[in-house]
Parts: C-alpha cells; structure tokens; sequence
C-alpha cells in the first residue's frame, strides 16, 4: 500500500487543529474480507498468521517475541509496502502480545520490516547494464578512430603525407593514444551505477555494522500461535470534510463506536468525556475529528508524512512532538541501528482495527486490546539489513510507538 511520494511535509502541519480539507496524501486501509488461502506474501492483511516473503527464509522469531512474557505475539498487521524505483519486495509486520498482563509494557507490541530482492527486476536492470556497457565501449571506440582520423588529417596539413601514420607529432614517439570517451559514454556509465543503487543499500549488506545481529530463533508450529481472525485490505485516499460546525461530542462519539473492542455490551469509557471544545484534549479532539470523516479506517500510511496523534501529553507524544514548535518532528523518533539514518513516519494502526480484530473472538471489552493508535516509524534510507540470506531475503527490527487510551 506504498505511496510514498518525493516531498519532505512531516511537519508541516499541527497535531492539535486540521488545516486542511478535500482529498489528502494518505492513503487508509479498510476491511474487505476475510482472508482466506489465497492469501500471498504481498497482501495488506490484519489478523491471522504471517506469511513470509519467501517460505525456506523466515525471520528469527525473536522479532516477534514480547519483551515481557518473551511469547511469540499475535500478527495485527501485514502490509505490502514496496517502494517506487527499487530492486526489491517489501513488507512491514506489527504483532502485539495478547497477554493482560504485558499491556502497556514495553516491547508487547513490536515492528519489523522485511525485504526480498525482486530477481525479475534485477535482471531487467543487469540486462540494461550490459547494453550500456556494450554501447560505451562501443562509443569510446569510435571515439578513438575519430581522434586517430582528425591526427592524421591535422598531420597532413602541416607536414605532408609523412606523418599519415596518425601519430602525434609534438608526442613521445612511442606512446600510443588515450582513448577519450565522450560526454555521453560518461552519462551512461554514471547511469548505470545509479541504477544499479537504486535508493537502497541492499546490494552493499556487508558494509552494515553486523554487531547488532542476534541469534537465530525458529518458529513454533503454526498450530501453537497465537492469532486473531485475518481480513484483507483495500486502500483508498483519505478525503477529509469541513467538519467546524460539528460539535466535540458528535466526533467524540463516532470515534467510541468504532473502537469499541469486541462489541459486546458493557461501559461505555467515552460517555463521561465532556462535549465542550474547552474541556477536550485539542490533540484527540483533531484525532476524533479526523477519524470520524472515515471511521472504518484500520490503517493510515504515509511514508514520510505525519501520524494522526492521539495524545500529546503521552511518552509518544511528547517523543515526537517538539517542544519549541508543537509540530511533529521525524527527526526525534530513535535513528535506524543499522545505518545511523533518521527515520520516518511510514504507518500507524487505528481503533477500529480492535473492533475487527476481536469481533466474534469471545474477548471482553474489560480484556481487549486498549490502544487509541500505534504508530510505526522506518529507516528513512530503507537500509538493508546485515543478514540478507542466499535467497535474497533479510528483516530487520524497526521503531514503533503506542498511545494507550488513557486510564482513569
């Protein structure tokens, strides 16, 4: 669900008050159905078990381990994310622990990022290297005789037929010419090496620092994992309406519906949220202003762009939000451990994904999931990993942050 585009906009805007309205650049997954075995590596999918980008290379299931119980954790999302001119396929995973006891600790919802060279790609772009290569030296040849023509042509008027042979004149008798490629055999060549970069380090894996890497740690049986039911994606761009004569407390209880856990009956924890504007959280006011537009929206992307925040006084918001300005700043989620690069807002998870996670799976709202958002930050330069495998297959770790709803 790539739509990443060249702008550099991730704080252009204020987290607490909408400036715009009409169609925005993000673009928001809603449920479609439920997934079944057609299912592939390159679905956006919620729930169910991962599928991985090649079956003989999976990633260490240390990755998907909670940081507390040190369980394998439950799949909430798999989402195709593969990015315009490279050489490869891409996808992001997010799992969280389903253990009560592990909610709101650290590491009982992780990321990770997951990369596969695209082989049919890659000999398209070897194919055109070699054409270009052959066209070089091709160019530099006839480079050479025009240079040996236009000596002998420069001989011959100055003295006669003697020295007819082409050789330099003014030169060492015994050094032959330099063969002088032209401005467009070095276009070509400078092409070829940016092609064959193509944005991403993946083909330079060995000059990643491998002191991060950990030990491999294999998968329990696919019987033994935890999961939630799984529904494919279908994306759409978000289009926001002028929402300014609508009341706090309409907004506010749109987002309540929609993220109302299993849907069973129980308290309804928003009904005691106050319906002036004076009274409600700017932050979470433009978040339930915003989602209430497309309140069946279970995932936001946009790499490089901004997260919808729930909260500003959370340790996420406070993160991320700078201080002096009150803007979103990417420069202050944690940098890539792989190669020191910033990293980027790329995705984050919204409340009605609980609801459709946990509908139908007998959780009760007292011990569903409580997240208001998860958001997900990568490597700006999307970095390859240190572990690419022989089938051109690597994962690596990326930040990822949740706002939990706030406790009473």
């Amino acid at each position: 669900m790539s739509g990443e585009d060249d702008y550099e906009s991730d704080s252009d805007m204020s987290v607490d008050s909408r400036s715009v309205s009409g169609k925005t650049s993000v673009l928001l997954g809603y449920p479609d159905e439920p997934a079944d075995e057609s299912a592939s590596a390159l679905d956006t999918r919620i729930g169910g078990l991962p599928i991985w980008l090649n079956p003989s290379s999976p990633p260490s299931a240390s990755l998907a381990k909670c940081k507390k119980c040190k369980s394998v954790m439950a799949l909430l999302l798999q989402a195709y994310a593969a990015l315009e001119d490279t050489l490869y396929e891409r996808v992001i995973y997010v799992y969280a622990c389903k253990k009560a006891g592990c909610r709101r600790h650290p590491g009982s919802v992780r990321a990770f990022r997951g990369l596969m060279r695209d082989e049919d790609k890659m000999r398209a772009v070897a194919d055109k290297q070699k054409k270009d290569e052959e066209r070089r030296k091709s160019n530099a040849a006839e480079a050479v005789e025009k240079r040996k023509q236009q000596q002998a042509d420069l001989g011959n008027v100055l003295f006669g037929d003697g020295f007819s042979d082409g050789a330099n004149p003014f030169g060492d008798p015994g050094a032959s010419p330099e063969p002088s490629t032209s401005a467009g055999a070095r276009l070509d060549e400078i092409e070829q090496v940016s092609e064959s970069l193509e944005r991403t380090t993946i083909g330079a894996a060995q000059r990643q620092d491998t002191s991060i890497q950990t030990p491999f740690e294999s998968w329990p049986p696919a019987e033994e994992l935890e999961s939630y039911k799984s529904w494919f994606l279908y994306v759409e761009g978000e289009y926001l309406t002028n929402k300014s004569d609508q009341e706090v407390g309409q907004r506010v209880e749109i987002l309540a519906v929609t993220s109302g856990g299993s849907g069973n009956d129980g308290p309804d924890e928003w009904s005691t949220l106050p319906e002036s504007s004076s009274n409600v959280d700017k932050v979470f006011q433009n978040f339930a202003d915003i989602v209430a537009d497309n309140p069946e929206q279970v995932v936001r992307y946009e790499r490089k762009g901004s997260p919808l925040f729930y909260s500003k006084t959370d340790e996420v918001g406070k993160l991320l939000i700078n201080r002096n300005t009150g803007r979103y700043d990417s420069n202050l989620i944690p940098r890539c451990e792989v190669c020191g690069s910033v990293r980027v807002f790329e995705l984050q998870l919204m409340p009605y994904a609980i609801q459709v996670l946990e509908q139908g799976s007998g959780i009760d709202i007292f011990n569903g999931m409580e997240w208001g958002t998860i958001i997900v930050g990568t490597c700006k330069n999307d970095c390859a990993p240190p572990t690419i495998d022989k089938n051109g297959v690597a994962y690596q770790e990326e930040w990822l942050g949740v706002q939990w709803e706030e406790t009473k």
